[in-house]
């Protein structure tokens, strides 16, 4: 499914692991319909660039084992690096346990707030509703979306 811009993409965006693995296990998901949103993007002179780091491999790899298979899992990562335009940020451990320490962003998403955020992301998509709350009301550094909020402001 193709689905085309009604508003100008932002020029960086961080999706979070549940919108990749929910887009590829649901091709009917509002995860799906961003994944081919930003694919579809890949013709246009200045394509966003999708944020990436070993956190969020890692992660992906994980879940997409347990819900899946290892096959499957790397077999996804291969194709989003493929259609995608990946910028791989480098985070460090000591940065990831700073954050983690500093209580603001809860522990297990210090290394996904900080591939955001190390990115220069403009803007977060994720179903996990805390993560979002705790990352608008506490650093304001990007917006943050759950899928269907992307959507409604960046497709038809």
């Amino acid at each position: 499914m193709t689905v085309k811009s009604s508003s100008s993409l932002p020029k960086s965006v961080f999706l979070d692991t549940n919108i990749y693995i929910l887009g590829a296990l649901d091709l009917n998901s509002d995860e799906s319909k961003i994944l081919s949103l930003l694919v579809s993007d890949e013709n246009s002179d200045e394509q966003t660039r999708v944020i990436f780091s070993q956190e969020l491999i890692d992660q992906i790899l994980r879940v997409g084992k347990r819900l899946q298979n290892k096959d499957w899992s790397s077999g996804l990562l291969t194709r989003l690096w493929q259609q995608l335009k990946v910028d791989f940020i480098f985070v460090e451990d000591q940065d990831i346990q700073a954050i983690a320490d500093a209580g603001i962003i809860p522990r297990e998403d210090a290394g996904v707030y900080l591939t955001a955020k190390q990115g220069k992301a403009k803007c977060f998509v994720s179903r996990n509703y805390k993560l979002i709350r705790a990352l608008v009301e506490q650093t304001e550094e990007f917006e943050c979306f759950t899928p269907s909020e992307f959507l409604q402001k960046y497709a038809p």
